[in-house]
C-alpha cells in the first residue's frame, strides 16, 4: 500500500487491493492504528466515507485533493493498470 502524500499530519494511501472507483484513503495515524480515516473518490472528488475527521478538516482534505488530483489519479492508474 503505497503512501502517495504526507500532508496536513495525515497519510494519503492507495491500497493495492482496493477496487471500484479511483479513491485514496487518508489516515490520521497509521492504517492499523488510526485516529481518523476518510476515503475520497478521485474522479469526481467526493467523500465516500469518513470516521473521526471534523467537517472543517474534511473541507481541508477536499481542497487538498483538488490540488493533488492529477498526481493521485496518476498513482491510482499506475497501481491498478493491470486491471484494465
Amino acid at each position: 500500500m503505497p503512501t502517495i502524500l504526507r500532508i496536513l499530519g495525515t497519510l494519503w494511501i492507495i491500497h493495492t487491493r482496493d477496487h471500484g472507483f479511483p479513491h485514496v484513503t487518508i489516515y490520521k495515524g497509521t492504517p492499523r492504528q488510526f485516529e481518523a480515516r476518510a476515503k475520497i473518490r478521485l474522479d469526481v472528488i467526493e467523500v465516500i466515507e469518513s470516521k473521526g475527521f471534523s467537517e472543517a478538516f474534511l473541507r481541508k482534505i477536499i481542497a487538498t485533493t483538488v490540488v493533488y488530483q492529477p498526481l493521485l489519479l496518476e498513482a491510482w492508474n499506475e497501481i491498478h493498470q493491470e486491471e484494465k
